[in-house]
């Protein structure tokens, strides 16, 4: 029986289009205000555009139809450009349910199905169901699967809103609040160019003391708004394993559902920022060719103890059992690693300490001298920190640490990594000093470093190693650039 998708499908098909439009539009309307205020021209526009967007939601809803029945899932919409999605129901692999802001006001979702096809997207989409009578739909769908396969017990977790909070506390996302703002401030500059300009006079009369704590009350504000963004972002994690497949679900608002096999893992990584280390911490995530055969980075748990790391992969990923790093990097290399990291906070520094002395004229122009204290510091963590970096392998699992101030550490088996080369100039050939690379499908790959070319042979044995003992050829060459 064919059937269409809700009507409230039109009002949802509507407002997404005009939220595409909503900034140009607000620059629009605004610059018309600021002149002679809002016109007949401009109304009578403004609606006819509505209406235009209106009727073409009630078009795509009248031609957007879908047939559920015991063999295939077909999906047919478009107007003058038809399309038809069809998937036999034998082929299914994931069915996930997905919900943005807008769905959830609607109280609508998404129906994704995928199979184990190599495409780049869902191999059918239903969008503008109702959430009940998709998730009805999904258990209809995936019953025929469930009465053929072995039952297993299902093993969930959820990450308490708390744990989230102080995740979005620890995760140095501070940066990437102010990157949004003055991005946003560039769009939006020209039309209140002449209030900044009022409040920057205002502000040219105030003491430097004042100025600081201003300024630091902008970034208290903007730390706080990026730990409520990841809280609303991640909100209500919880992921569950049922027959070898996890299904992961995060958001509060926006409402998203993953769903991948155990062997879909391309690697685990493990994130330990130097605030998380302090509190034993640690941020998991997983590089996932998904059902429809797209990578993604997939966030498995943002804030786990690290003593619990062990049994939480038992549980969850029993393939990705930690290995204990057995060679560590060399201390001739720690050097090569440091020296440009070094000159560039010199540079930046300097360029701060010369704007304050060229700007400023009270003695406090001198107090930015102090950042220079920064760098005897930052060499003596990221020198102890070098220490850690390191590699180890253990039958088929291979795992490679880097550290300075940040550890990140992967774990990938070896039959998915797709290559594993020594990175290395040639003055550092010399040296005897290399660099190792692991690369996975997709984007997934981390260096680190440096370690001898000794260390990368035993690496690279290991890794011509196959099932049936025969050598692969082509595996871990050496890549040369200039430094």
């Amino acid at each position: 029986m064919t059937r269409r998708v809700h009507p409230l499908f039109i009002l949802m098909s509507t407002l997404t289009h005009l939220r595409s439009t909503v900034i140009p539009l607000a620059f629009l309307l605004f610059n018309d205000l600021k002149n002679d205020g809002f016109g007949w021209y401009t109304i009578i526009g403004f609606s006819v555009f509505c209406l235009v967007l209106l009727i073409s939601g009630i078009t795509s809803w009248y031609f957007y139809t879908f047939t559920i029945d015991d063999q295939a899932i077909r999906v047919n919409k478009g107007v003058f450009r038809k399309s038809e999605r069809t998937t036999q129901r034998r082929r299914i692999e994931s069915v996930g349910i997905n919900q943005n802001l807008l769905e959830r006001l609607l109280g609508l979702a998404t129906l994704s199905v995928e199979t184990s096809s190599e495409g780049g997207e869902p191999e059918v989409e239903l969008k503008g169901v109702r959430l009940a009578f998709a998730t009805s739909l999904k258990s209809t769908i995936k019953e025929e699967d469930e009465q053929i396969e072995q039952i297993e017990a299902t093993d969930s977790f959820r990450v308490s809103l708390s744990d989230l909070f102080f995740a979005g506390a620890l995760s140095g996302r501070l940066g990437l609040a102010l990157v949004g703002f003055f991005a946003g401030y560039q769009l939006i500059d020209q039309y209140i160019e002449k209030y900044i300009d009022r409040v920057f006079n205002e502000l040219a009369h105030l003491s430097l003391v004042l100025l600081i704590g201003i300024g630091l009350l902008v970034l208290l504000f903007a730390y706080i708004g990026s730990i409520v963004v990841y809280v609303v972002r991640y909100g209500s994690f919880e992921a569950t394993l049922k027959d070898k497949r996890l299904t992961i679900r995060y958001g509060l608002l926006n409402r998203t559902e993953v769903i991948f096999h155990q062997d879909k893992v391309q690697s685990l990584f493990i994130e330990e920022n130097w605030i998380k280390r302090r509190f034993k911490r640690a941020h998991l995530s997983l590089n996932v060719i998904s059902a429809n055969g797209k990578e993604e980075q997939m966030l498995l748990h943002p804030f786990i103890r690290e003593s619990e790391i062990d049994a939480f992969l038992d549980r969850f990923l029993p393939r990705f059992k930690r290995v204990k790093p057995m060679q560590h990097a060399t201390d001739r290399g720690f050097f090569y690693v440091i020296r440009w990291r070094l000159v560039r906070y010199i540079v930046l520094f300097s360029a701060i300490n010369a704007s304050l002395v060229y700007f400023l004229t009270s003695p406090l122009k001198w107090i930015s001298m102090l950042l220079y204290l920064i760098l005897p510091l930052y060499y003596v963590v990221a020198r102890t920190g070098y220490r850690n970096t390191c590699y180890g392998f253990e039958q088929e699992l291979f795992v490679l640490r880097r550290q300075l101030v940040n550890r990140e550490t992967i774990y990938a088996p070896r039959l998915k990594i797709e290559a594993l080369s020594g990175h290395v100039s040639r003055f550092l050939e010399q040296k005897d000093l290399l660099k190792f690379e692991i690369n996975l499908r997709g984007k997934g790959h981390l260096n680190a470093g440096y370690f001898t070319h000794k260390q990368f042979e035993d690496v690279r044995t290991w890794y011509q190693r196959s099932f049936l003992k025969t050598d692969r050829a082509e595996a871990g060459d050496i890549r040369y650039d200039n430094e």
